[in-house]
């Protein structure tokens, strides 16, 4: 019998014993053979991972995540185009447009608003400006401010409303222009749900609150 001393790695640390029984020209043969594929074996690339196609259709309705472990945001169906950005072992990390109703949606930073009374503004003016606020109110009319009202702009139009809730107090919401065509459409006592931000606590002559208003919709 004759034992070879087989190598696997170019520095020659790993050895493996073969022992052989046959006649010693076949044993060499053998051992060649047997040593070659082992190093072959070794050296041989990993098999490259399929490339990502760079936009996917969904093949049934699925659910977007946060994360591959996170809660689901929305549902996409079999017709949405998702552009790929990463791969995560099995998830894909993706991107979709889309178009949603103005009067379903609010600015990104109004998900924590501030809970705050109209009373609360008009005892800290200073202190509330800048601040955010989601308020259920109830319309009064759209005017547009004249020079005797210090917290709006000349000519610039604003909602006056009541509220916040059963507070009832006079507020004046200024209006910018991509939501002036919904302002207008809004009927008397009818009730809103607002997202504005704090201009003045409390505004000359009379110390009624003014805000911007971000964003519109009708409270159900």
């Amino acid at each position: 019998m004759v034992t070879v001393i087989c190598s696997t790695a170019p520095d020659f640390l790993n050895l493996t014993p073969i022992h052989l029984t046959s006649p010693p020209t076949l044993v060499v043969l053998l051992a060649l053979h047997v040593c070659a594929n082992a190093a072959l074996a070794q050296d041989a690339p990993a098999a490259p991972a399929p490339p990502i196609p760079q936009t996917v259709t969904p093949s049934r309705p699925t659910v977007l995540r946060t994360s591959p472990a996170g809660r689901g945001t929305a549902r996409v169906d079999t017709s949405a185009r998702l552009e790929v950005l990463a791969r995560d072992r099995d998830w894909l990390r993706v991107r979709t447009e889309g178009w949603v109703l103005a009067t379903d949606v609010v600015p990104a930073d109004s998900g924590a608003p501030t809970r705050m009374s109209a009373a609360d503004l008009r005892a800290d003016s200073a202190g509330s400006r800048g601040r955010l606020v989601r308020w259920e109110v109830e319309f009064v009319a759209l005017h547009t401010a004249d020079p005797l009202r210090k917290g709006l702009v000349d000519g610039e139009p604003y909602m006056l409303v009541q509220g916040p809730g059963i507070e009832r107090a006079l507020l004046y919401v200024a209006v910018p222009p991509s939501l002036l065509g919904m302002a207008r459409a809004v009927s008397p006592l009818a009730s809103l749900t607002i997202v504005a931000r704090v201009r003045y606590g409390r505004s000359d002559p009379v110390g009624v609150p003014v805000l911007d208003l971000l964003a519109l919709s009708r409270t159900q």
